[in-house]
């Protein structure tokens, strides 16, 4: 049974370590974009920001409230000012 208040419990208990995963995939990037050319890390982690700013996860609910795993979608807004044809 899903148990909203215990797996936010666990996820701030837990912040500072999710928090360094999180950040791994972003300093890797960083590092390798840095070993080409100089000025690319700051080209990279801008354009990373703006794909994760452009992303929405969302999972859905069954009648209960209960999260649905199998109806889980991500969408992505256009933040690139190219309009649709």
């Amino acid at each position: 049974m899903f148990n909203l208040n215990f797996q936010i419990v666990d996820f701030l208990n837990d912040f500072s370590n999710a928090s360094s995963r999180a950040l791994r995939p972003e300093i890797k990037i960083f590092d390798d974009s840095n070993s080409i050319a100089d000025v690319l890390p700051q080209l990279t982690t801008t354009a990373l920001a703006e794909l994760y700013g452009s992303m929405q996860l969302t999972i859905g609910t069954d009648e209960y409230g209960n999260l649905n795993k199998s109806d889980v979608m991500m969408f992505m807004k256009n933040i690139g000012g190219v309009k649709k044809k």
